[in-house]
């Protein structure tokens, strides 16, 4: 078993009308007009501790605050993949514990970027980029598997990175920008928020955050994607030595402050009522 994810969706009740409502536009189509998730919070909860602890986090790099400031960026001063870029950007335009590729598994399985605080929460963050094929319910499910495996480390005693200070318990952040929220008809292409829609997730969150005691939020990145498009440009076309295939590290001065955590608008949480 490669994928936990993928593991728990086959083992989990997530169709109706013939389609999954956690990996098929259609289904989350569906989902939002009738708010049936089709499975429970506790089959999915119970599913998860069970296939995390097949597939153990491991690894001498688990749970290490690294802050990577490398991407690879296309002939065109582009990013190759613009989800990796935008972390680093976030990461870099933020506090020193924010830290990015959070490992909790090993391999690739990490939290995209996590908020490592001192004496309160962490927050374990899901990065969308302005268009994805991955639904809003399947990020909220890679960001409870990310919780499962963390909350794993420290139950089962798994060996971590000497940099990892401190076990707080830890919050859950899929954050995006506005794009991909109107791509899933949960804002409309005024910029407003679809109140129906979010009504129906905020209802999921609430079940979900009662199971897996955590708070749940969906929050929007204010960026606008030509803008962000140009800055990359602009930066990569500082530190690009070739007209090939490059990896660049970008530096403190490279920050956008569009994307500083006071910056984020919150969408629908488990922890505040829809305004």
């Amino acid at each position: 078993m490669e994928n936990v994810l993928k593991e728990v969706i086959a083992k989990l009740k997530t169709k109706k009308n013939k389609y999954c409502r956690i990996t098929h536009r259609k289904g989350w189509s569906e989902y939002l007009k009738d708010g049936d998730m089709v499975f429970t919070p506790h089959d999915l909860h119970q599913i998860l501790i069970e296939i995390v602890d097949l597939m153990r986090p491991r690894g001498e790099m688990l749970l290490c605050p690294r802050k990577k400031t490398n991407f690879t960026v296309t002939d065109k001063d582009k990013p190759c993949r613009v989800e990796e870029a935008l972390e680093r950007f976030i990461t870099l335009s933020n506090a020193d514990n924010f830290c990015n590729q959070f490992p909790l598994r090993g391999r690739k399985e990490s939290s995209d970027i996590a908020i490592l605080n001192e004496n309160s929460r962490h927050v374990l963050i899901e990065l969308k980029p302005f268009q994805s094929g991955n639904t809003p319910l399947y990020a909220m499910l890679e960001s409870l598997k990310n919780l499962v495996e963390y909350r794993t480390i420290k139950e089962k005693k798994i060996k971590y990175h000497n940099d990892f200070k401190q076990f707080h318990e830890a919050d859950l952040i899929v954050l995006a920008p506005v794009s991909y929220y109107q791509d899933y008809c949960l804002i409309d292409s005024s910029g407003s928020s679809i109140t129906n829609h979010l009504q129906t997730v905020k209802r999921s969150l609430d079940d979900l955050s009662a199971e897996f005691k955590t708070d749940l939020s969906f929050m929007v990145l204010p960026l606008d994607e030509s803008l962000f498009y140009d800055r990359c440009r602009i930066i990569c076309g500082k530190y690009k030595k070739t007209r090939e295939l490059e990896s660049i590290d970008i530096r403190v001065d490279d920050a956008m402050p569009e994307l500083k955590r006071d910056k984020w608008q919150l969408l629908v949480s488990s922890a505040s009522n829809l305004i």
